[in-house]
């Protein structure tokens, strides 16, 4: 940070744009939203801010890339490096501590926990009334029992 408290100006940024688009943004475009994440965690910024062109897949589906700057802020990760990274297993498996292995990680146990919120049943609903009670009331419970139940935890 500077004594202003703005982040420091990449060096890429320091080029005219149509130079920026041509020797830097091209070779690092990426179409994976998660990977802009992951990338952006490390340091690694688009080469202009929003750099975000539409275009559409083979199947004619809507598309978005990033155009990245070829290292990070800090100069510590090489965005080709970790393009490559991202995409192999052995190399994630080889790398466990690595900070892009745990983002990765934390993406893939977020699609689990949402495919399994999605096929999971509701089986139960706490509520918590007045004094600190707690009552459960399960999807099965027949009228009279939630309603004396909710009174319960109204008083």
């Amino acid at each position: 940070m500077t004594e202003a408290g703005l982040e420091p100006a990449h060096p890429l940024l320091d080029m005219p744009p149509s130079e920026r688009f041509i020797s830097a943004a091209r070779p690092h475009s990426i179409t994976d939203t998660r990977l802009f994440a992951a990338l952006t965690a490390l340091g690694i910024q688009p080469v202009e801010w929003p750099t975000i062109y539409a275009g559409e897949t083979p199947d004619g589906k809507p598309r978005q890339t990033w155009f990245m700057a070829p290292t990070s802020l800090c100069g510590q990760y090489n965005t080709a490096e970790m393009i490559t990274a991202w995409h192999s297993k052995a190399w994630l498996d080889g790398h466990p501590e690595h900070p892009l292995a745990y983002i990765k990680a934390a993406f893939e146990n977020m699609s689990v926990a949402v495919d399994h919120c999605k096929d999971s049943q509701h089986h139960m609903h706490v509520i918590r009334g007045r004094g600190g009670k707690i009552g459960l009331l399960g999807p099965n419970d027949p009228r009279a029992i939630r309603e004396s139940i909710l009174k319960t935890l109204k008083r």
